[in-house]
């Protein structure tokens, strides 16, 4: 990877000083966490990451992000947000990411009202308005700054720098919260979160670092890559055993590989 011939970092750095203080929202992922760790530099105490703990949330991902926090030694806080009691975000229609964002945006400027932060910052960059991405629409609504954007990073960018931070997330691969692998339509429920979680961490744990498990009631459709096929099929009587314990009847390996948001490509939606 190679950086911009102009240093965008530098840029970031004079956007976040500006700011005088924010709260990140903070997931963990390598977009947020390289925020943080510049907002961190730049702000210091006035710098704060929230992690928002729901059930669409992987077990594994939580862990990951608060060892993380602490490990950099950052000003950290963790919430809970409600988003299950939301009927709008729970009928899973093609707008349930802005009824999650809504209600962790509305969150965090609560809370930054509360503490005394100026700004709320999530971690978009420019790849990201290309993308179907609703919960933009929701940061907009409480005025959430996107500092990558301001900064002009695209995703590329972000893992360049974030490797020259020695951040271990510089190369991790994107990992959407667990609703994301519902059908549209398909109702968001505890179980079939549960469901997804518990598939997708033991599908990591034996080697497939990218995997989505696309719920369909109790068969689980597995997308990993198409060189990942063979040692799949070796393994196939154990991962069947172990997703049918996770509730599933039925598993099958998609044959088109893993395609990140394939959901929406079926409904017509531009996600790459």
């Amino acid at each position: 990877m190679k950086p911009k011939i102009t240093d965008i970092e530098k840029k970031l750095k004079s956007v976040l000083t500006g700011l005088k203080s924010a709260i990140v929202a903070y997931s963990g992922g390598v977009d947020s966490s390289y925020l943080m760790d510049v907002a961190n530099q730049m702000l210091g105490s006035k710098a704060l990451a929230v992690m928002s703990f729901s059930p669409s949330v992987a077990e594994d991902d939580r862990n990951d992000a608060i060892k993380l926090a602490k490990n950099k030694n950052w000003n950290y806080k963790i919430i809970n947000t409600l988003e299950m009691e939301d009927e709008n975000y729970v009928k899973n229609d093609i707008n349930r990411c802005f009824f999650c964002k809504h209600e962790l945006y509305g969150k965090l400027v609560d809370l930054s009202n509360e503490l005394g932060f100026d700004w709320v910052l999530n971690g978009s960059n420019l790849d990201d308005k290309g993308d179907y991405r609703p919960g933009m629409n929701a940061a907009k609504l409480h005025k959430v700054r996107s500092p990558l954007i301001e900064a002009e990073f695209t995703k590329e960018d972000i893992r360049y720098y974030a490797k020259k931070r020695n951040l271990r997330t510089w190369d991790r691969p994107a990992s959407p919260c667990l609703s994301s692998r519902l059908p549209y339509g398909t109702m968001v429920t505890f179980e079939a979160l549960k469901k997804v979680g518990k598939s997708e961490q033991f599908l990591r744990s034996i080697d497939f670092p990218i995997v989505r498990v696309r719920h369909y009631g109790d068969k689980a459709l597995v997308e990993i890559p198409k060189e990942k096929f063979s040692y799949f099929n070796s393994k196939i009587d154990n991962i069947t055993k172990e997703l049918n314990n996770f509730g599933y009847k039925k598993v099958e390996l998609d044959p088109l590989g893993f395609r990140s948001g394939s959901l929406n490509h079926k409904v017509g939606i531009n996600n790459p």
